[in-house]
C-alpha cells in the first residue's frame, strides 16, 4: 500500500470514528449549545410551553434558526424578564429575542426583525376609549412587569393611571377576563391568540392602539460564539424566506373589524357580527342602523375564516336563499381594503374591515379578531 492510500485510508477511519462518536454522544458534546434567554412573561403565539419549558412558538423557531446558521443547536434558559439582558451582559446567555433593550454595557442589539403593534384592550363591563387619556383618573391597568409602554408611562408616572403588573401576557388577560382590572395592555399577536385559540370570556371586542414597538435580539458581547457572527446569522435569518414563513404561521397580519372614528359604536362582539353579514339582522342592539361593508380581495377570505367562520360558498348559498324575491340586500364588496377605508370615512353608519397596519386615528377598531 502506497504512503497516499495509507494515509487516505486512516483519514477515512478517523472520519468513520468521529461520525460515531458525534452519533453517540450527541451534537450537545460534540460543540456546546447557543444558550438564548427566554423571558417567562412571554405566552403564545411567542412562545408555548409546557412545566415551563419552551416547547415551540414563533420565538423559539427563530433562535432555532439562527442557531443552525452559527452551527449550534438552542438552549433555552427560561428567566424573569427583568434578568434577561443581566444575564447576557454577564454572559450568562449568548442571545434573547423579543428583549426590551435597556442598552446596557455588554449586550448589542440586532437588526429590527419587526414591529410589534400594543393594544389596549377591556373587560366587557369597561366603557371602551378612543384614548387612554379618557380613562377615570386613577384607572387600573393591566402591564406585564418590566415592560415599557411609551404612550402610557406619563400618565402612570404622573398618577393618572396605575400599573398592576402581572408575571406573563397569559395572566394579565386572565386577570382582566375576570374583571381584577378594568383594562390592560398586550400584543396584537397574543391578544388574537387568546382571541381565536383559546378565547377568554370577559375580554371586550373593541381594541384601542398605542402604538408599535421593535421586535429585534439582543447578543451578549460575551457569547459562546463570536458576537459579530451572531449579530450577522441575524441578519441572514431575518432576509431568509424561512422568517417570512415564521411571520405567516405565528404572526399572520390582523384584520380589525372598525367604523368611523366619529360613528357612535363603540364595541360589538362576534355573534352580532355574524348576524349583521350574514343578514339575520339590520340594527345593532341598541337599535341603531349599520351598514356591513365588504372588501373583494384576500382580505375578504380572512373574514370568513377568523370572524364569520364560514366558507365562502356557504355564505354565497345563505345569500342567494334570501335575496330570492329580493328580501335582503347582501353586504356591499369594494375593490379592496383602501376604497373600505375610504367608505368608512364618509360614512358614520358603516362596519367593515382593515388590515390592521391601515387602521389610523380616523377609524376605531370594534372586533378584533
Amino acid at each position: 500500500m502506497t504512503a497516499a492510500c495509507t494515509h487516505l485510508a486512516s483519514t477515512r477511519g478517523a472520519a468513520t470514528w468521529a461520525l460515531a462518536l458525534l452519533l453517540v454522544t450527541g451534537p450537545s458534546q460534540a460543540q456546546e449549545p447557543l444558550r438564548v434567554a427566554v423571558s417567562q412573561a412571554l405566552s403564545p403565539p411567542f412562545v408555548i410551553s409546557r412545566d415551563n419549558q419552551p416547547l415551540a412558538g414563533f420565538d423559539i423557531e427563530l433562535t432555532r434558526l439562527i442557531a443552525a446558521q452559527v452551527g449550534r443547536r438552542a438552549e433555552w434558559q427560561v428567566l424573569p424578564r427583568p434578568r434577561i439582558e443581566a444575564a447576557l451582559a454577564a454572559g450568562e446567555a449568548d442571545l434573547a429575542c423579543n428583549a426590551d433593550p435597556q442598552r446596557r454595557e455588554g449586550v448589542l442589539a440586532g437588526p429590527i426583525l419587526l414591529e410589534i403593534q400594543d393594544l389596549m384592550l377591556g373587560h366587557t363591563s369597561s366603557p371602551a376609549a378612543d384614548a387612554p387619556e379618557q380613562l377615570p383618573a386613577a384607572t387600573l391597568v393591566g402591564t406585564l412587569l418590566g415592560q415599557t409602554y411609551p404612550a402610557l408611562d406619563p400618565l402612570f408616572a404622573d398618577g393618572r393611571l396605575k400599573r398592576d403588573d402581572a408575571l406573563s401576557d397569559e395572566k394579565l388577560l386572565r386577570k382582566l377576563a375576570i374583571n381584577r382590572h378594568p383594562y390592560g395592555v398586550s400584543s396584537q399577536p397574543v391578544v388574537s391568540w387568546y382571541t381565536s385559540q383559546e378565547p377568554l370570556e370577559g375580554l371586550g371586542g373593541w381594541r384601542l392602539q398605542l402604538g408599535s414597538r421593535a421586535y429585534r435580539c439582543l447578543v451578549s458581547a460575551r457569547a459562546r460564539v463570536d458576537s459579530r457572527q451572531l449579530l450577522a446569522a441575524i441578519a441572514q435569518v431575518q432576509a431568509s424566506s424561512r422568517a417570512i414563513q415564521l411571520i405567516n404561521d405565528f404572526l399572520a397580519p390582523a384584520l380589525a373589524v372598525v367604523v368611523s372614528s366619529r360613528s357612535p359604536l363603540k364595541d360589538v362582539n362576534r355573534q352580532t357580527l355574524v348576524e349583521l353579514f350574514m343578514g339575520q339582522r339590520a340594527r345593532l342592539r341598541d337599535g341603531s342602523l349599520a351598514e356591513p361593508v365588504m372588501s373583494a380581495d384576500t382580505t375578504r377570505q380572512q373574514f370568513f375564516n377568523s370572524v364569520l367562520k364560514l366558507a365562502p360558498a356557504d355564505y354565497r348559498s345563505a345569500w342567494a336563499a334570501q335575496q330570492f324575491g329580493g328580501r335582503r340586500r347582501a353586504p356591499l364588496e369594494l375593490i379592496g381594503p383602501d376604497a373600505v377605508k375610504a367608505y368608512l370615512q364618509r360614512n358614520n353608519d358603516a362596519i367593515g374591515y382593515l388590515p390592521l397596519n391601515l387602521v389610523d386615528a380616523s377609524m376605531r377598531i370594534v372586533f378584533l379578531p
